[in-house]
This record gives structure tokens, sequence and C-alpha cells, in this order.
């Protein structure tokens, strides 16, 4: 491509994210864009005057010259291709590494911040993603990481989590703020290892980052040790002595069949529940900057009850309590009008303005009642779903071999969801392979309590399923 330069401009590229090959000046050749630690060619299949517009105004030079005959520059022969997607480049600055730092964005041939409002894990994953810096470990606000000067470019920026680039994410607008650089946004990524297709940040598949290639992890050599460190190509792994890193240990290239290995983390806990009967019940409270701080319970819901009883790993939410219900907790208040789905991993996932904004006092702290030994999965409603109880330790299916009305009584009592409606129902496959042939008498008050026998492991079972009337 070649770019027509208006007169008196003064020419200026940005190198580190785009530029033209083989032409003859600074302002016509092959374009290539830096992209995941490497430089690639941009496809010429959906290449368009508006695709050119933008390189053109990138680097500073005018507008695109009109051609009737193509400029060709060569061929790349040993670079990958990208298909077009413009984005803004951006980077993390004052950093301990390339994959920490303040987040900065580049707009119309300036650096400039984002706000911390709204600022959380969604978009910190997607922060980390588009550096090619694997999973998001933490956010960080207020200028942790020193502020910036001149722009602030974003505010109240909004992800979902899978956006391309931060960009994408819905926002105010360029430069459109209440900010000043006190409130920089931060992030803190894992750099050098990620996990994918996990139920939560701590837990999936394990990649590494090797020759700037990620990687998966074979399972040939992989056990605790290798593990305890975590918390396409592939490549077997030796941990020994002390290390901190994945990067650290013995990395091959593997070259035979390879299965990859997962893992799941316990992780530190960003909540807990105060003040309850037991450790599913109580006030429910968040960490936040060090400090743990309470929920305030204007539009709590059962739905965000949902979200805190998987996080605690205590099975299905029974009741949303509001009304400081476990009594009035102290400090920081971090969240209030939280408005969750229910499929989030974490409160701090949900729609919810920033941490310590609120309009509420103690009397107001919200809790949760989660049913701590059983959880109904994949139903309609809270009340519907295959049954899985937590007996030794781990969550199992129930099986369905004897599974009748007085079992599925007992759980609908446990659940606070009414009467058995339906003893079986298609709520999908567990996948498990081990489980529980549950026998009740129909008056115990948790499926705990009734006769359990433990299928051997590897035993392929049928789960149970229940449906309740929702009714008390």
């Amino acid at each position: 491509m070649a770019c027509v330069t208006e007169r008196g401009r003064r020419l200026r590229e940005t190198r580190d994210f785009v530029r033209l090959m083989n032409g003859s000046n600074r302002c016509n050749g092959r374009v290539e864009v830096y992209q995941g630690g490497h430089w690639k060619k941009v496809c010429s299949s959906d290449w368009t005057k508006e695709d050119a517009n933008v390189v053109c105004r990138e680097i500073s030079c005018g507008s695109p010259l009109s051609q009737t005959i193509p400029s060709h520059f060569g061929e790349a022969h040993n670079l990958n291709g990208v298909k077009t997607h413009y984005s803004k480049p951006i980077r993390l600055v004052n950093g301990t590494n390339r994959c920490s730092g303040r987040v900065e964005v580049y707009h119309q041939g300036q650096w400039g911040t984002v706000c911390d409002d709204r600022w959380g894990m969604q978009e910190a994953a997607v922060t980390c993603r588009e550096m090619n810096c694997g999973n998001a470990l933490s956010v960080k606000y207020k200028a942790f990481f020193g502020g910036g000067r001149d722009q602030v470019w974003l505010d109240d920026i909004e992800c979902t989590g899978h956006e391309k680039t931060i960009a994408d994410c819905p926002h105010r607008g360029f430069g459109e703020h209440d900010c000043d650089h006190s409130e920089d946004a931060g992030v803190v990524c894992s750099e050098s290892v990620r996990l994918m297709n996990g139920t939560d940040s701590c837990s999936g598949r394990v990649e590494v980052l090797h020759d700037d290639h990620w990687g998966r992890i074979c399972n040939n050599n992989w056990g605790n040790r290798e593990a305890a460190i975590v918390t396409l190509r592939a490549f077997s792994s030796r941990c020994s002595g002390n290390v901190s890193s994945i990067s650290q240990c013995g990395l091959q290239e593997h070259s035979g069949s390879c299965r990859g290995v997962s893992v799941s983390c316990q992780g530190s806990p960003t909540v807990r529940l105060v003040n309850g009967t037991d450790r599913c019940s109580g006030r429910v409270e968040v960490l936040h900057d060090g400090q743990w701080g309470t929920v305030c319970d204007d539009e709590w819901d059962i739905k965000d009850a949902q979200v805190v009883c998987r996080a605690m790993d205590c099975g299905t939410a029974q009741t949303a309590k509001s009304g400081a219900f476990f009594g009035e907790g102290q400090g920081d208040i971090w969240l209030d009008d939280v408005n969750c789905f229910g499929n989030e991993t974490s409160l701090q996932h949900c729609k919810r303005p920033s941490f310590g904004e609120n309009n509420c006092g103690h009397s107001e702290d919200a809790g949760v009642i989660c049913s701590a030994t059983i959880r109904l999965i994949n139903g309609t409603d809270e009340c519907s779903g295959r049954v899985e109880l937590h007996h030794g330790g781990h969550w199992a299916s129930a099986s369905s071999v004897n599974w009748g009305m007085n079992e599925a009584a007992v759980v609908c009592r446990e659940m606070n969801c009414g009467d058995p409606v339906k003893v079986l129902g298609s709520y999908g496959a567990g996948g498990e392979q081990r489980g529980y042939q549950v026998s009740c008498s129909g008056r115990e008050t948790s499926l705990t309590l009734c006769s359990l026998r433990e299928y051997p492991s590897g035993s392929r079972i049928q789960e149970a399923a229940v449906q309740c009337s929702g009714e008390m």
C-alpha cells in the first residue's frame, strides 16, 4: 500500500505495532503488524480502503494513495498471516515484567491511561489476553503502578471477558471520563503460564509460553510438584528444587502423541460467610485491597446468592438474606447494587458499581444460606436438576438405582423447594466416575443422613434427578 502525506506534516511511525516493508519510502510498503510477540503479514483477501486509512493515519502518513494498478512490495515467506481487525495498541507500564503494569492504550497518536472506575477481572482478562500474557492474576487500582501523563483515554469500561481487545468493550468513549491519574488502572498477568477451559480462574488445561509460543504440557512426567508451581506445540516438563515458575522447570519439546494435563488449584478466597450456623451460611464479605468488607442488600436476590454459594463450594443457594440478618459487619461496605446473572464465578464479575461506591449502612448487610451438602445441576430453576451431594470432602452424583419419592422428598425438603413432582428427568450427564446409591426413609433432614453406598472408582453410573414444586 502507499500513502500520500500532507505537506509540512512530520512523519512519525509507531514501529511497535505496524510497519511498512520493502517500500521506496516510509509511507509505502507491505503491511505488517506486531501481534503476540511476532511480526505478521496482513492478508489481502479482506483488505479494505478503511483498513488502509487506519494504517496511514496511525503512522502519520496522510491518506491512502488511489491506484489503478496495485503495488507489489514482495512476499513475506516466513510470517504467519492475520486477518484485518484493527484495534488500539495497548501496553503495560512500570510493572515488574512485561505482563504487569499500568494499562495504557494508543489513540490519535498518543498514549493514555485507563480509569479504574468499574475496572475488574473481566477487563483484566481481556487485557492479559490482548498482551499475550496468560491469565489475569489481579487488578490494581488508584495508580498502583504510578500515575500516567497526558490523556485518560478510557473510563467505565465494562467487558464480558471474551472481547478480543480492551477497546472492543463498552466504554464512555475515548477521552470521555471524570477521572485523574490518581485513578489509573493496572493489571498483573501470569506471563508464562495459563489455564484454559477451566471452571474458574484456578483450574483448566495447563499451557506454557516457551520460545514465544503457547504449548500444552504432556502428562508424561506431570506430578504434584509441577502442579504446585502452576497454582499448538507440546512440552514435557520436569520440576526440581525450589522454583516459583513453570518456566524455570525443564521444558523439552514433545513430538509424539501428547495428552495434555489439567490442574485445579485451591486459589485464595475472596469471599467468606460470617456469623452463620455453618460454613455455608452467613453475612457475605469480600476481600478488596487487603481488607474484608460487606455487601449492601440493595438489589440483592437469589441469583447473587447463587454466585456466592458456588464460589464457596456450598452447593445451591437456598435463601438470599437482607437487613443484616446475620448481624452487622464493620469497616468498609465494598459492594452495592450487585446484579448477577447467576452463572458468574465471583461477585466481582457481576454488574455493579465500583468497590466502595454505595449509599448503605451496615444495617443493610447482605447474607446467604446455601444448601451446603447438596446441589441441583443443570435444572430449569433452583428446584430442579441432577442431584449431587457433598460427602467425604468431594462432590459426587447420586445414582438413579433405587431412586424414588422418599429420596426426592428429602432433597426437596433440604433445598426448601416444597414437595417432589418428578424423580427422573433429563438434566445432562455429570461425567463423574464416582457416586453413591442413596436409600432414605423420607423423614431425614439431609440427604447425607440417608444410607449411602459408594460405587467403586471408575464405575459408570446413571445420575438421579429431581423436580420439586418450589412451593413452601
